[in-house]
């Protein structure tokens, strides 16, 4: 009984050990933000602009807010636009969240050094390059 004991937890401190290591190097980007991005809002900078993911109804800062595997809207759209004028990503700019954005967004991820995980949430926003836009809606530079 005394071994069976001890191996129950040797086993249940190894299961812990890995699962806390899980749950502490992910860092979602869904965590990090509570409502999944609907729609693409434009802000100036000048007579440039860029369009970021939004939430139209978040309670706080609508621009904290998160895209995953699945999401389809202009928030997408924005995304994919700015992988690819800013890093080259190849994308179909079509407002899904499938494969090749995740790719797309794993590989910044990898680039910029911060947590990996697929997921567009307020910590990639802030770290990437976004595509600026004249007033023709043409691209004009990444900042």
């Amino acid at each position: 009984m005394k071994k069976r004991s001890a191996s129950v937890l040797s086993v249940g401190a190894l299961l812990a050990g890995l699962l806390g290591g899980a749950f502490a190097t992910a860092s979602s980007a869904s965590a990090a933000a509570s409502h999944e991005c609907n729609t693409s809002k434009k802000l100036y900078s000048g007579s440039y602009y860029k369009l970021l993911p939004h939430q139209n109804y978040a309670d706080a800062d609508p621009f904290w807010c998160y895209l995953k595997y699945g999401s389809n809207n202009s928030g997408v759209s924005a995304l994919q636009w700015s992988l690819n004028k800013c890093y080259g990503a190849g994308l179909a700019v079509d407002g899904a969240y499938g494969n090749a954005t995740r790719a797309a967004v794993i590989d910044l991820q990898q680039r910029l050094n911060i947590g990996v995980d697929g997921e567009y949430g307020p910590q990639t926003r802030d770290a990437m390059r976004w595509s600026y836009r004249n007033s023709s809606g043409a691209h004009a530079y990444c900042a």
